[in-house]
């Protein structure tokens, strides 16, 4: 039983196609249709149903999936006996959030590149929902996404951790040393928000609903980057990612407004597919991830 026969099974699997697999592997359909055959003459059974062009897994199939997993990644960890961790090497798909990306991520990928000079990332940025498609059709390894808790029969956590989403302007603002706010109290205020899509953003308006408040921002811009830009130069007042505005406290070039009437926590959050051997790659990733988030966590910025 070839390890490539394998391994072009995991890929129609995942693909659903025999067309796309071979466009992947960089194969002649035929190629595809021929190791699938051999793989199905050696184990005597019939590992996809093809009705037209549609193609799904038997039942033998699934069950194979199992074995072809476990196949796979003991073959790809034997070609890495000997290897210092830095000599891996390979591709990295990685989809990510905008504001991890600008604020968590970009600090990391230097650390990342020093351990593993040879694994060449691709980075995609885009809305969570959007990430989760490109993972289910194979199109990345692996997301970074941050949104509330959650649970995917398709996708495993690697990792996750508590965000909390807090209110911050400029130090000089009145209410940077007010205490006792209400969210009512923020009503007349030139509110610098994420886009109404923005989820964070949605859960604010939420609660407001909840409470009978409107807002009306002042100006709605889906780059965290500019917006703490503006906070910096004494505009208004943002809701954002600890993460986000962490360093920019700590020097007091902004201030969190404590509102005690609106406690907002989302999840940072790692997911690769069900279905995904998890590649040297893809480990180094979450270790990196979770280890800088372990030993660099600085205690929470909200009294």
């Amino acid at each position: 039983m070839e390890i490539k026969n394998i391994s072009t099974f995991l890929c129609v699997a995942e693909l659903s196609s025999f067309t796309k697999a071979a466009n992947r592997l960089g194969y002649v359909q035929s190629t595809v249709t021929m190791q699938i055959k051999q793989l199905e003459t050696e184990l005597g059974v019939i590992l996809f149903d093809r009705i037209g062009k549609k193609v799904e897994l038997t039942s033998y199939g699934q069950e194979f999936m199992v074995y072809a997993n476990h196949l796979v990644k003991i073959s790809e960890q034997a070609k890495l006996i000997g290897k210092h961790p830095g000599k891996i090497e390979g591709n990295l798909r990685v989809g990510i959030l905008e504001s991890l990306l600008i604020w968590v991520l970009s600090e990391k990928l230097l650390q990342y590149y020093k351990s593993f000079p040879l694994i060449r990332i691709r980075i995609k940025n885009a809305p969570a929902n959007e990430l989760f498609q490109m993972l289910k059709q194979n199109e990345l390894d692996i997301v970074y996404l941050l949104d509330k808790k959650l649970c995917n029969k398709d996708f495993i956590c690697a990792w996750s951790e508590p965000v909390k989403i807090v209110f911050v302007t400029y130090p000089q603002n009145p209410l940077a040393n007010k205490k006792n706010i209400l969210l009512q109290d923020l009503v007349d205020q030139p509110l610098i928000l994420t886009e109404n899509e923005g989820f964070y953003r949605n859960a604010l308006e939420d609660i407001a609903m909840q409470k009978g408040i409107v807002f009306q921002p002042l100006l709605g811009i889906d780059n965290t980057s500019a917006i703490v830009k503006l906070l910096k130069q004494g505009l208004g007042i943002s809701f954002l990612p600890e993460y986000v505005i962490k360093e920019s406290v700590m020097k007091n070039e902004l201030a969190i407004i404590d509102v005690e009437d609106c406690t907002i926590q989302f999840w940072s959050q790692l997911f690769y597919h069900k279905d995904k051997w998890l590649t040297p790659q893809m480990e180094s990733f979450i270790d990196l991830i979770k280890n800088s988030n372990t030993s660099e966590k600085p205690p929470s910025l909200v009294l």
